[in-house]
């Protein structure tokens, strides 16, 4: 399916509807807008709701991911959005100032569902919204939109939903000076080109980088798969997939047995969720990526290069001190380190990058891994099994998931008084965001 694209006078149109519908959407209350929020993922979880069949059915032809990746996309996605988890974040982070006036979010296609997490928690700062949705992927916006209408027309009439070519100067001027803040997704190149309108203020979810990490008394064949799992996931497209795995080494052979089964489990999903058709730049890439690290293995360096012989996927065990740069596309990356603290010194070259680290490891030694990630200066620590299901808490790029979106500041007189949201004592998650000091930096480049 190709989007449609909106008239510049239709999309001036919009923004005055969305706007004006913004006073209805906070008049509700955040406990209403947590209850239809709730009510909707509910919905999107039941394997008969239309919706989610067409996009089942849709997404794979558009995206080129497998049909098992996109059931993925959809079930962490909105099995993330429960009243539970809505009302946590909405405790944590209401009250830190006002509203903005209009958010605009320009939307990237690397991944499905990309940027929805943005759009629930500007509805719950009560912060209506324009989106672009991207040319790869423009369906799940489309689908939210509407759905969210059927579920609360109030909560729908502040949602609007456009595309236009990425190159058009007009609609990106008007969206960008209209919107009081704008949430921009993608790579370097769309971030500046939507700053050089001079938005009011700008977020940036921009290319990031995960890491995942294996202790020693967890690196076995069946961690082995889950890791495998989490690069074919998105095939590696996506801030959360990881690129490069350090692996705190008990000798040789066990390090050797581990990348066997890393390979082996990486051939296995190649059958169970086929990579997407690459294009020649990537084809390209992916090759030249393998035959400079099979060079450096002739050549006598502490490298050895495990891959598909049509360059598929790869594992690249690199024991030297510059990590190579994966040319992503199910190509991972094995640091191996004889203990965990020497692992830093190896993440080094990724300062500002990394967005989460997903450990296998013992209880007893998370705090070793907490302290690395600290050092890294990721966002967020998980199990290795979950870093493509992150929470709505999950501070993508560093950002608040909800403070983000409010002006800080006292309230206007008038203004209503926020409404409490009690959350039990006992509800706690199991995937917490990392902190992280400055939410508002500009992503850093992959290196």
């Amino acid at each position: 399916m190709r989007p449609t694209t909106i008239a510049p006078q239709a999309l001036a149109a919009r923004l005055d509807e969305v706007e004006a519908a913004g006073e209805a959407l906070r008049a509700m209350g955040v406990e209403a807008r947590i209850a239809a929020l709730d009510r909707l993922a509910t919905r999107w979880l039941q394997p008969g709701f239309a919706p989610r069949r067409r996009a089942l059915a849709t997404l794979p032809a558009v995206t080129g991911y497998a049909p098992g990746t996109i059931r993925h996309a959809i079930d962490r996605l909105w099995g993330a959005l429960s009243a539970r988890e809505l009302a946590r974040v909405a405790h944590a982070e209401l009250g830190a100032g006002q509203p903005e006036r209009l958010a605009f979010h320009s939307l990237a296609g690397n991944v499905p569902g990309v940027g929805i997490f943005g759009i629930v928690a500007a509805l719950l700062a009560g912060v209506p919204s324009l989106v672009k949705t991207a040319e790869r992927e423009p369906l799940l916006p489309l689908l939210l939109a509407e759905t969210l209408a059927a579920v609360e027309p109030r909560l729908g009439a502040a949602l609007a939903v456009a595309h236009w070519p990425g190159g058009s100067d007009v609609h990106q001027r008007l969206a960008v000076t209209r919107a009081s803040v704008v949430l921009a997704y993608g790579r370097d190149d769309t971030m500046e080109s939507l700053a050089s309108h001079g938005p009011h203020r700008m977020l940036r979810f921009g290319p990031h980088l995960s890491v995942a990490v294996v202790c020693r008394e967890a690196a076995d064949a069946d961690v082995a798969a889950v890791g495998a799992r989490q690069v074919a996931l998105f095939d590696q497209q996506g801030c959360l997939s990881p690129q490069y795995l350090v692996l705190e080494e008990r000798d040789a052979q066990a390090t050797e047995a581990f990348v066997a089964a890393l390979a082996d489990a990486l051939r296995r999903l190649a059958v169970e969720l086929p990579a997407a058709a690459l294009s020649l730049d990537e084809a390209t890439a992916a090759w030249h990526y393998l035959e400079r690290q099979r060079w450096r293995e002739q050549e006598g360096h502490a490298v050895r290069v495990v891959a598909d012989r049509t360059a598929r996927f790869s594992i690249v065990c690199d024991r030297g001190d510059t990590p190579p740069s994966s040319p992503l596309n199910r190509h991972l990356a094995v640091l191996p380190v004889a203990a965990l603290a020497q692992a830093g010194p190896r993440l080094e070259a990724f300062a500002g990058t990394i967005d989460t680290i997903g450990v296998a490891a013992p209880a007893s030694r998370l705090d070793e891994v907490a302290a690395l990630a600290d050092a890294a200066g990721a966002h967020r620590l998980c199990p290795l099994e979950r870093m493509q299901a992150p929470p709505f808490a999950w501070r993508q790029s560093g950002h608040a998931r909800i403070a983000s979106l409010l002006v800080p500041g006292p309230a206007p007189a008038g203004a209503a008084k926020r409404q409490t949201v009690i959350v039990p004592a006992a509800a706690r998650h199991s995937d917490p965001p990392r902190p992280l000091a400055a939410s508002g930096a500009p992503a850093t480049p992959r290196p």
